[in-house]
């Protein structure tokens, strides 16, 4: 029985899945003229904030050019006053001079200090026998102990000042003495109630802020709800920006009165000033009050008559889709049915369709017993398994066998996404096998023909190696039928005996192994020690290394694990591996000249891995390691590096060949002193090692 739709409710509830679906769409419909609504207005208000700062950029650009163009003519007159400045002039010379200037009405005075900032003469009144000691301002002190030469016109901080008695900015330039020394200062006294009595009449709201400062940070002018003059700005984020940038925009809340406003502000390219202009936050989204009712108001008479449209051709819509959906599913099945079809037709290829019920041919029945065995394992309880979590398509290697024929096949299989599970809760897969069997017999044919060029190559070691026991029996042999001629007790005849017992059984092991060794492989893997595979490799080995004078030495770690392999095959690759090792070194005495003792250093251990215990062999030598240009290319089939005759490129394309077919790796790398490979397999754990068994 299929399990319920979660979604599905009995029929007098009056809403399905479809029904869903269309009341999400409608809330979605209705949604989208609100949401269009908001960004309009969110575009709208960030177009205001920019309609302000343009308009404050243009109020405060034309501040600083009447800023300047009122400071420019009595720069000009301080700069004619002190070219012609005859420091030997009396007093009361000069305080007639200064009468005599043209001046503005905004200019309070204009006064001369000696170089020690003493007045010497102002134009509000004849010199008196009082000393007006300024040495103390900053205006003043700004010039003294500087090369005149180099002094520009300095706008103070607003003072009081101790002539006029009103709060003026000090406008200064130095002057010189016919040796060009500093010798005083000519100042020039501008009301600042000029400019915040202006600025005070500019502005058209309550909010907004003008303001003139110096870049020291000091409001020489500021105009807002109230007016104010010394205020210290420079810690505020615009005004830093300004002065780094040569003006910008203002977007701060007031570090003075607290107020957001946004704005801009200007830097004079010719006098140390800078004018903000700013608007409150509060009046610039004023503007957008009535674009707001209007917006707002239209977004929702929109989507009440879009979920109008919506209500009536819903369903409409609903069923159109889902028939549009279900005939492109079937167009894509159709598709995917033909080039199934096709990769059928290959021969050696079996594709199949499975389901909880069963497994289907896809296309042509496959030819031979690659369909039969592939159905049967499809069937099996181990295939259920595989397939049970499947989330994507899966490569694996099996041998099929019905007892009488034997199947190497290379499987893929896929899960056809979007199909429910059967009530057996198994999902509907694709199978694609393709039969390797051919090429497995051709990879043994390799394996065997690398083993018997292994052997061929240690054959001089293995004939000494079975010399010695050949001469320790004749020499038994000998000795017994002496002893007999001579009548010596029976003992003796039966010591010569024994000891040519113990040289046949070790020839016979020799023997054997090599018989062992050189027969094809066994096509299933078996739980195998590898310190029974490293034992049987330098038994056959071994001769030929002491022959070359070559040490080997082995060790191994704790609880060593056993791994799922072809034993034969793991020996082969590490003689393969061995044999490497001893020709880098005899290769290395010969360039070198030297005689030097070799040394092969095999270790055996396991450490865990991603996927479980790792089991790792190493082999190193001394033999001065593997260029790195070689080392790209040293796994690759017939090539070699060694002279024509003594290799044939295939031993390590071999085994690199049988470690990755056993689910491990073989990589090679340089140490301290030659080359060094690692095997590395997947241990058995001993639950799985004897459940193989």
């Amino acid at each position: 029985m299929p399990a319920p739709d979660l979604l599905s409710r009995p029929e007098g509830w009056g809403f399905n899945r479809v029904t869903l679906m269309l009341g999400g769409l409608v809330l979605l419909v209705g949604v989208i003229p609100l949401v269009a609504a908001l960004v309009l207005f969110q575009l709208h208000s960030q177009t205001e904030v920019e309609k302000a700062e343009i308009a404050a950029h243009r109020m405060a650009t034309l501040l600083m050019r009447s800023f300047e163009q009122a400071v420019e003519p009595i720069d000009a007159l301080l700069q004619n006053f002190a070219s012609g400045h005859d420091t030997t002039a009396a007093p009361y010379q000069i305080y007639e001079q200064l009468k005599d200037f043209n001046v503005p009405a905004s200019l309070v005075q204009l006064a001369v200090t000696d170089k020690n900032g003493v007045m010497v003469a102002t134009s509000l009144a004849p010199p008196g026998p009082e000393k007006v000691d300024l040495s103390d301002r900053e205006h003043i002190r700004v010039h003294m102990g500087k090369d005149p030469a180099k002094g520009q016109l300095f706008i103070s901080k607003p003072v009081l000042g101790r002539v006029s008695k009103k709060y003026t900015i000090q406008l200064t330039r130095p002057l010189t003495d016919a040796h060009g020394e500093f010798a005083g200062v000519v100042v020039a006294s501008y009301a600042i109630s000029d400019f915040i009595d202006f600025y005070k009449q500019l502005r058209i709201e309550d909010g907004e802020l003008i303001a003139l400062m110096g870049t020291d940070g000091i409001a020489r002018a500021r105009a807002t709800n109230k007016t104010s003059f010394g205020d210290d700005v420079s810690t505020s984020p615009a005004f830093i920006a300004a002065m780094q940038q040569g003006g910008g925009t203002y977007r701060q809340a007031s570090t003075i009165d607290g107020v957001e406003r946004v704005g801009y502000t200007v830097r004079s390219g010719k006098y140390p000033i800078l004018v903000s202009v700013a608007y409150s936050t509060d009046f610039v989204r004023a503007q957008t009050a009535d674009f707001k009712a209007a917006i707002w108001s239209t977004a929702a008479g929109l989507s009440i008559a879009l979920l109008v449209v919506v209500a009536v051709g819903g369903s409409y819509l609903n069923l159109q889709k889902r028939l549009e959906a279900q005939e492109v599913q079937a167009l894509a099945r159709q598709r995917e049915a033909k080039v199934l079809d096709a990769i059928s037709r290959v021969p050696g290829v079996s594709v199949m369709h499975v389901t909880p019920d069963g497994a289907t041919e896809i296309g042509s029945p496959p030819d031979g017993a690659l369909g039969c065995l592939l159905r049967t394992y499809l069937g099996s309880r181990r295939f259920r398994t595989l397939v049970e979590d499947l989330s994507e398509p899966r490569h694996i290697n099996e041998h099929l066998s019905d007892g009488e024929t034997d199947i190497e096949a290379e499987i893929v299989v896929a899960p056809l996404q979007g199909m429910d599970r059967g009530g057996l809760g198994m999902q509907e897969v694709v199978v694609v096998a393709v039969d390797q069997t051919q090429r497995r017999m051709e990879e043994n044919k390799l394996y065997q023909m690398s083993k018997l060029a292994s052997l061929g190559e240690v054959a001089t070691g293995l004939a000494h190696e079975i010399n010695q026991p050949l001469g320790v029996i004749r020499l038994a042999a000998s000795n017994a039928l002496t002893g007999m001629k001579m009548g010596l007790p029976p003992e003796h005849l039966v010591s010569k005996l024994d000891r040519i017992v113990q040289q046949t059984v070790r020839m016979s092991r020799i023997i054997d192994h090599m018989r062992i060794f050189g027969r094809k492989s066994d096509e299933h893997l078996q739980p195998s020690g590898p310190l029974d595979a490293v034992e049987g490799a330098l038994q056959v080995v071994g001769a030929h290394l002491r022959l070359d004078n070559v040490e080997v030495r082995t060790t191994q770690g704790p609880d060593i694990p056993k791994v799922l392999c072809r034993q034969d095959q793991l020996e082969q690759v590490i003689i393969n591996l061995v044999q490497n090792a001893r020709d880098a070194i005899v290769e290395r005495r010969a360039r070198s000249g030297q005689d030097f003792p070799g040394l092969i250093h095999l270790s055996i251990g396991s450490e865990p891995g991603k996927t479980g215990r790792v089991l790792r062999i190493r082999v190193e030598d001394n033999g001065g390691g593997i260029p790195d240009d070689v080392r790209e290319r040293i796994f690759q089939p017939f090539f070699t590096t060694k002279p024509p005759g003594k290799g044939t490129g295939l031993g390590l394309s071999v085994s690199f060949g049988i470690i990755r077919d056993h689910g491990g790796a073989l990589s090679v790398e340089n140490g301290a002193g030659g080359a060094v490979f690692t095997i590395e397999l997947p241990a058995l754990e001993e639950e799985q090692a004897a459940k193989a068994v």
